[in-house]
């Protein structure tokens, strides 16, 4: 039988164990995409890095039309809605229906 000390010890290690996992998956998740934490390129190249217009832009573009009172979607025209609603957001909502209808054409 187990005594409460070694009990402690075997949550302890447990413990541990999910910490480590968790740290492994994080340093994992952040080492594939070094490339993409080039803040200071991306303050040259005067792109948005996270900052307040990222978190806006996600209120207005995606969060507002998902949340409309009295609307629901198929979770399968969410994704189809939402494209459409960032080439609108991004200006180009003319050149996106204009180089469709050239491909339909082709």
């Amino acid at each position: 039988m187990m005594t409460t000390g070694s009990n402690c010890f075997l949550v302890l290690r447990l413990h541990s164990a999910i910490a480590l996992a968790s740290v492994r998956a994080c340093h994992r998740y952040l080492s594939n995409r070094v490339d993409q934490l080039d803040y200071k390129g991306a303050i040259e190249k005067s792109l948005p890095i996270g900052s307040g217009e990222i978190e806006s832009a996600h209120r207005y573009v995606i969060q507002q039309r998902l949340k409309l009172s009295g609307a629901w979607w198929k979770s399968t025209n969410v994704q189809s809605m939402l494209a459409l609603r960032v080439v609108r957001a991004n200006g180009d909502w003319e050149r996106y229906w204009d180089n469709l209808s050239a491909a339909v054409a082709a």
